[in-house]
């Protein structure tokens, strides 16, 4: 017997071909900044970005373990994270409960659900400001933003606060250097300064400033050099270029450049800022430059406040 001939009319082809193309197109295009996403590709990016923190994290202990540096008494997570309580490095007392919090996971989750809400996609400019104070956030951050694609320009600092990234060898600048290199991030800042008073560590004597200066060669990152903090402000945003060119600019930590000179802290909460603050700073900083152009700004400091407003890590 004949084998059946076929009905298919082959006209049809080339159009089942394309229609293929098409759906392999929608299913593997990025989002363009500004678009959609659904909340399935939402939550493998969440994800990935936090088996990224987690990658981050073992291979910072091993790190600190190679130069038997690692203490398990104050980082039983083995977050390899934590530093020491006061070191020529450190800039002010820190909050040592805040701290175990930035730890904890699930920032990453929160900050790629919370960014992609607010479309936050592929080539998305975001500006950062990194301080030493909080390593595990800055980690955090970036794995998100890695993720969804943005294109990050962001400011690191040397200083840390009590049990941040304040020890000589380990500052944020130089941990992030270990990461980019290891390949576990992709993205990362593109300057430096030495943090603390003025941004320019003015509380440090001259040891520690030589200190600080070797963490600016070994990170290999240029460094912002201001003589006030209004200079800061100014260097930074000279660094920054207009603020309008950004869909959102993200601080960790409670840097005076970023925040703003005066006696009190003005921005003091953690979350999303969408309006100028009615006070002024002396003076005001760089977080007051965005939201004067019309830019949201989020805030990860008092974090303990900031996860009851937006229970991040509460169930």
């Amino acid at each position: 017997m004949l084998p059946r001939r076929s009905t298919v009319n082959p006209s049809a082809f080339p159009v089942s071909v394309l229609h293929l193309l098409l759906l392999f197109f929608l299913i593997t295009a990025e989002p363009a900044s500004g678009s959609a996403c659904d909340s399935t590709a939402v939550e493998a990016m969440a994800r990935r970005a936090e088996e990224t923190v987690q990658r981050a994290f073992r291979f910072l202990w091993e790190v600190r373990v190679q130069f038997d540096i690692a203490d398990t008494v104050q980082d039983p997570q083995r977050t390899g994270v934590v530093g020491i309580e006061h070191s020529p490095l450190t800039t002010t007392i820190g909050n040592e409960e805040a701290k175990e919090l930035s730890r904890e996971p699930g920032w990453a989750t929160w900050l790629v659900r919370e960014l992609a809400s607010r479309d936050i996609w592929s080539g998305a400019d975001v500006a950062v400001s990194f301080s030493g104070s909080f390593p595990a956030l800055n980690i955090a951050v970036l794995a998100a933003l890695q993720e969804l694609k943005a294109d990050v320009k962001a400011i690191a600092s040397v200083g840390a606060s009590s049990w941040g990234a304040n020890e000589v060898g380990l500052s944020w600048p130089e941990m992030e250097r270990l990461l980019r290199e290891e390949k576990i991030l992709r993205v990362g800042s593109s300057a430096v300064t030495l943090g603390g008073t003025g941004d320019r560590g003015h509380e440090w004597g001259e040891y520690a400033q030589k200190l600080a200066v070797l963490a600016v060669r070994r990170s290999r990152l240029p460094l912002l050099k201001p003589i006030s903090l209004r200079d800061a402000v100014k260097k930074r945003m000279l660094f920054y270029g207009e603020p309008d060119d950004y869909f959102c600019f993200i601080n960790v930590g409670g840097g005076q450049a970023t925040l703003g000179g005066g006696a009190n802290i003005r921005f003091d909460r953690g979350g999303w800022f969408f309006k100028p603050h009615p006070l002024h700073g002396n003076p005001d900083g760089v977080m007051d430059r965005f939201l004067d152009a019309g830019v949201p700004c989020l805030n990860l400091l008092f974090l303990e406040g900031m996860d009851r407003t937006y229970r991040i890590l509460s169930p």
